[in-house]
């Protein structure tokens, strides 16, 4: 009806982000695949999907409490039983320690069955100069251009 400005800007800008969020999601998913059917992540990847689970944590008074968790990436290996994990973030802040360190601790939560060889982060805009000087060779750091470069 030509009015497809405005309707961008009252209803589709505000909700990009949301709506981009899963897309991005499914994209890292198959990068992961790929790579890892190529034997990219020192491992042959057979699979690859979400996880989502709970997790035990305890609040500022140090009370015990249960929350839901995800992984937004979980590629696996069934022929070694190891896998490698993600986080993907499409959203115009950079990735931070914080998010780093969500990801370590909920990736004791499926450990277990599989051995973590690979935490990779996947960012629509980067990471925070924390990760500047971070040197662990089983972390990958990827922005959205990485995935189709």
């Amino acid at each position: 009806m030509g009015q497809g400005d405005i309707y961008y800007d009252k209803i589709v800008k505000n909700s990009l982000h949301s709506f981009m969020g899963s897309v991005f999601e499914d994209m890292c998913k198959y990068y992961t695949l790929e790579q890892g059917i190529q034997g990219k992540f020192d491992n042959f990847i057979t699979k690859v999907g979400t996880w989502w689970g709970t997790e035990l944590l305890l609040d500022s008074n140090n009370k015990k409490f249960q929350q839901s968790a995800d992984i937004d990436v979980v590629g696996i290996s069934d022929i070694d039983k190891t896998a490698v994990i993600g986080e993907c973030k499409f959203k115009n802040e950079k990735i931070d320690k914080k998010i780093y360190d969500t990801l370590i601790r909920r990736s004791a939560l499926i450990s277990g069955k599989y051995r973590i060889i690979k935490y990779i982060f996947f960012s629509l805009s980067g990471y925070t100069e924390w990760f500047d000087s971070f040197n662990d060779t089983n972390v990958i750091l990827l922005t959205i251009h990485d995935l189709y470069n």
